[in-house]
């Protein structure tokens, strides 16, 4: 017993001593995600914090999701990207409604490396200002690879015929000119195995959101054969496949879409050997947060 815990106390003398806070960064560098742990790891340690300020590899790829994209902005976008000394190669800003033309710019142009753009549902920005920054980073034989604006709105035929002709192949942008509406929309790839055959441009299926009937889940297609089921996202609809699978309401038996879990209101229970439990939103907010509470029907 003596002799395991006096080995267990030489490792712990031994890694410090042996391990540097930069050189342990480095090895946990292939595992970081999103701003938002990178800048956790700040606050570990003075140590693990200068390293991370100081270490330029980590700014090359900068990812913001929710729940940062509404405190971004421009001047904090700036100030974070800068770090990266003009080696930032991929950025990647979700639904971050602060973020402009102006601000965006001004990270292209001083990251002439950036190979990847994926800005969806960032609604301040404007086609004119996305082709200005695609063209600034053609020049000198440069290309975006990877060209994400979904959600960004006004998009016409004519800007998506601009930013073509400065991306290296069709399917470096996630939009495109919907058949049926002949709006620059994002059009899902079904999953159904008979949609599949043939040529993609042929596909009976091939349309928006709008315009085809979807599992807000897997995107295959919903036609007259096909149960739908209701989430409780409101307005979405799952495919039988998908509902299935999908955790469920306690009360109403309605499960979240992947992309809306978020708004579920988890309920702790004692036993953690049983399935999490949870109340959709519509649930439980009704008079008295839950169903099974008295209330006054007395007119």
């Amino acid at each position: 017993m003596r002799t395991e815990e006096k080995e267990d106390e030489e490792e712990e003398e031994q890694w410090p001593s042996s391990r540097s806070a930069h050189e342990v960064l480095l090895i946990v560098l292939p595992y970081l995600h999103s701003l938002f742990e990178l800048l956790s790891m700040t606050g570990v340690s003075r140590s693990l914090r200068d390293a991370i300020r100081d270490e330029t590899a980590l700014w090359t790829k900068i990812v913001v999701e929710p729940s940062l994209s509404s405190r971004l902005t421009d001047d904090i976008l700036w100030d974070i990207t800068s770090k990266s000394a003009g080696k930032l190669n991929t950025l990647i800003l979700r639904q971050c409604l602060r973020i402009t033309d102006k601000g965006l710019r001004r990270v292209v142009d001083a990251n002439p490396l950036i190979r990847k753009i994926i800005v969806p549902g960032c609604t301040e920005l404007t086609p004119e200002g996305i082709i200005g920054c695609v063209e600034s980073l053609s020049k000198n034989n440069h290309n975006v690879e990877t060209l994400h604006i979904n959600g960004v709105h006004r998009f016409t035929k004519d800007h998506l015929s601009a930013l073509s002709t400065h991306l290296p192949h069709e399917g470096a942008i996630d939009v495109e000119v919907c058949p049926k509406c002949d709006l620059v929309k994002m059009i899902p790839s079904c999953s159904r195995a008979s949609c599949n055959r043939g040529r993609r441009q042929e596909r009976k299926c091939r349309g928006c959101w709008f315009c085809v009937p979807r599992c807000t889940e897997c995107a295959v297609c919903l036609g007259s054969d096909t149960e739908i089921q209701e989430a409780a996202c409101g307005g979405d609809s799952l495919c039988l496949e998908c509902w299935l699978v999908l955790p469920k309401c306690r009360f109403c038996n309605k499960p979240y879409c992947t992309s809306h879990s978020s708004l579920r209101h988890d309920i702790a229970t004692n036993d953690s050997s049983s399935p999490p439990m949870f109340e959709c939103q519509a649930c439980h907010y009704r008079a008295g947060t839950n169903p099974y509470d008295a209330f006054d029907y007395q007119i």
